[in-house]
């Protein structure tokens, strides 16, 4: 297929290890495989090409191996996400329609993830953190977006150049950016949930809250300048709700009704938490990953919520 996968890393892992090999087990193989690291990796990577960046970020990483692909299609996974054996057949017959610029597909944790990074996926694949994105994490239905993350994007090569591909100034965002560029000329993206990639999250708590820290901060500030995709409610919602607690919590030591009314919607979002703790368990089959779940959720809106607040009102880019 007509397809060149870009990968980036900072250096060769066992995730990327991982990635190459279920490529080199698709059941219709790509043009290419590029994959650009900062250095000159240990060993040889197979079949696939290998370009060295030296230190430079993620955004400028892409741009590199787009500029050296030769696929009318350009697929980007990130280092730490591998294909399913039907994820190019799923993504590139959308692409026979000239109106379609981009396909992305659902990020699924997999399997055999060990037991925080399992709880950092089923705190992203819940409705009351992921809302009307939860598609992004478990497969949905399909439908039209705009905007959609580059651990899982195939845009057409011609659609990419023409909007200068991704912007070097923002990490993570960039591929927001991309998105709105390619929206903003009239180009369609499309969610395929047949176009599934596994990808691995950090563990809770550190690692998966300093993500949800820097998807904050960035939303925040992208909700300020570029409003047609980020100036949304569901974006606003868990910095609102941070708003509400601290509000709340000091005007009910004074008045007696907001005292009840803060209560209330506790006592609302606690049911809202177990019930997300539930379906975790459920979906599961651990009661323990289930428990565990519920406080991940809490500390993630709260740090989300935080984070966009700062990148809202601090004028300085993230």
């Amino acid at each position: 297929m007509d397809v060149s996968i870009i990968i980036v890393a900072a250096r060769r892992t066992a995730y990327l290890d991982e990635a190459l090999a279920a490529i080199a087990r698709l059941k219709r193989p790509p043009r290419e495989t590029i994959v650009v690291l900062d250095e000159e990796p240990p060993g040889d990577l197979g079949s696939s090409r290998c370009i060295v960046s030296d230190l430079t970020g993620p955004a400028q990483k892409r741009d590199m191996g787009a500029a050296a692909a030769g696929g009318a299609w350009l697929a980007f996974l990130d280092d730490d996400a591998y294909p399913a054996p039907g994820w190019l057949e799923a993504s590139v017959p959308h692409f026979e329609s000239p109106a379609v610029s981009a396909v992305g597909g659902p990020g699924v944790t997999p399997p055999h993830d060990e037991f925080r990074a399992q709880v950092s996926g089923w705190t992203y694949a819940s409705w009351i953190v992921s809302g009307p994105t939860r598609f992004r994490y478990v497969p949905g239905r399909r439908r039209a977006v705009d905007d959609y993350p580059s651990m899982n994007l195939m845009v057409r090569r011609s659609v990419f150049e023409a909007v200068g591909g991704f912007d070097s100034a923002f990490y993570p965002g960039e591929d927001t950016k991309l998105c709105l560029e390619v929206v903003r000329r009239g180009g369609g993206i499309v969610y395929e949930p047949g176009a599934l990639v596994y990808h691995h999250r950090r563990p809770v708590m550190r690692g998966h809250l300093r993500q949800i820290a820097h998807y904050g901060r960035h939303r925040g500030y992208f909700a300020r300048v570029f409003p047609e995709t980020s100036r949304r409610l569901q974006y606003f919602i868990p910095s609102l709700w941070l708003l509400w607690l601290v509000i709340g919590a000091l005007a009910s030591v004074w008045v007696e009704p907001i005292r009840w009314m803060l209560l209330g919607s506790l006592a609302i979002y606690g049911l809202a938490v177990a019930g997300s703790a539930i379906h975790a368990t459920r979906g599961s089959g651990s009661a323990g990953l289930g428990a565990a779940v519920a406080p991940a959720i809490v500390a993630s809106h709260l740090c989300y919520g935080w984070h966009f607040w700062r990148g809202l009102l601090d004028p300085r880019r993230p």
